[in-house]
């Protein structure tokens, strides 16, 4: 059966942009082998927006626990740092 007309490039485009994401996320947690505020992150990687940067990026990795607060008792402060939980 053939496939649909555009199937093979969706799927393509599917797993590159996979690939792009997991690659973030590696570069995240290589740069923050010591703690680093929200901007400097941001600037470290290239992103322009605060917001997608947060939903997108962050959160995910605070909750999948491989990144960690320096100040978890207030997540919203100012002085709030990130650190890459240790991968031993």
């Amino acid at each position: 059966m053939p496939f649909a007309e555009g199937f093979i490039e969706s799927q393509s485009s599917t797993m590159q942009t996979t690939m792009q994401a997991e690659s973030v996320e590696r570069q995240v947690l290589i740069f923050c082998q010591i703690p680093r505020t929200r901007a400097e992150i941001q600037e470290h990687l290239g992103f322009k927006n605060r917001d997608y940067f947060r939903k997108s990026i962050l959160s995910p990795l605070i909750e999948a626990g491989t990144l960690r607060l320096t100040l978890p008792d207030k997540p919203t402060s100012p002085k709030q740092k990130f650190y890459a939980e240790d991968q031993q």
